[in-house]
């Protein structure tokens, strides 16, 4: 019953693994935020640089299919948005040294993404449970 969404959530893992950690631009080793929320409030702020706030629901939804996928995987849910929150700071890390950017903001967005994830399987197995009685 569980392998299906565990090789699903090994695919969507890989997929996060690629998009982020895969050379794209390189940027500068200064190109570190490491104050919470200061991009957040930055790009919310600056609305005329859609940039920013493809950026911020980027790493929200980068997250969403990770948590989805999770609670279908595991019995274990109250583990997974910490699980993927050190993921996703495990991620930020490497991309640091490969000379990419790392940013807290990115962390938090991506937990965020993952909670809503979680969230969003609750729901489709109450409607599940309602449809099938």
């Amino acid at each position: 019953m569980r392998s299906r969404p565990r090789a699903l959530l090994a695919i969507a893992v890989f997929g996060v693994l690629t998009v982020t950690l895969c050379p794209g631009h390189l940027a500068p080793p200064e190109n570190v935020n490491l104050v919470p929320f200061a991009g957040i409030v930055d790009e919310a702020v600056n609305v005329s640089a859609p940039i920013g706030v493809l950026n911020n629901a980027g790493n929200v939804l980068l997250f969403v299919p990770l948590g989805f996928l999770a609670a279908f995987a595991t019995r274990r849910r109250a583990a997974i948005v910490p699980v993927l929150a050190g993921f996703s700071a495990a991620i930020e890390a490497a991309q640091y040294f490969v000379g990419r950017s790392a940013d807290v903001d990115d962390v938090l967005l991506n937990t965020l993404g993952a909670a809503l994830g979680v969230a969003l399987t609750a729901v489709v197995r109450s409607r599940a449970r309602k449809t099938s009685a």
